[in-house]
């Protein structure tokens, strides 16, 4: 399974999956990405040359692959012994759904999940798309929608903070990384 577990910033009790890179995000494409300037995913992408491959082997991945064989590859990841047992599943940090598709194979996968006790969460620019009836253990946080006004400010270190990884309401300003 083409998965990472964790990174500096979020800890090893993640695992990672990729819909597509930043060079191929659809958000961006459609203009709906309103940090296009600034956008992580797409520095790591220039920084690092195995990274771009990696995503795309990714995309490719979820794409040939159904939610069904996704939530048995991912159940094996979650039952694998380790030091840092999986908690949650960050989906996409790098580009976005490419269509209504993508956000129904993702429901599909948390519910097939959701005896695991694992979370999902993720971060979109869609907001052309439906997220209505999304299964309790997925939080998709909205990039300027599906928020109510706040004043909370992202510090920065996901391994200390769990705001964006459950459905608050929070509207969480991030601070450029």
């Amino acid at each position: 399974m083409l998965v990472s577990k964790g990174n500096r910033k979020i800890g090893n009790d993640t695992l990672i999956i990729n819909i597509t890179s930043a060079r191929d995000c659809q958000s961006k494409a459609l203009g709906l990405c309103k940090i296009q300037d600034i956008c992580y995913a797409m520095k790591a992408e220039r920084q690092y040359p195995a990274v771009l491959p990696y995503r795309r082997r990714q995309m490719m991945y979820w794409t040939t692959h159904t939610a069904d064989q996704i939530a048995a590859d991912f159940r094996i990841e979650i039952n694998r012994k380790s030091k840092d047992p999986i908690k949650y599943i960050r989906v996409s940090e790098a580009g976005d759904f490419r269509n209504q598709s993508d956000v129904v194979k993702l429901f599909k996968i948390a519910e097939l999940l959701a005896d695991t006790g694992v979370k999902i969460y993720g971060y979109t620019a869609r907001v052309d798309l439906d997220y209505n009836n999304a299964p309790l253990n997925l939080a998709l946080q909205g990039s300027g929608f599906k928020v109510q006004p706040t004043d909370i400010v992202c510090p920065g270190n996901c391994r200390t903070c769990s705001m964006c990884k459950y459905n608050n309401g929070l509207n969480i300003k991030v601070i450029n990384h």
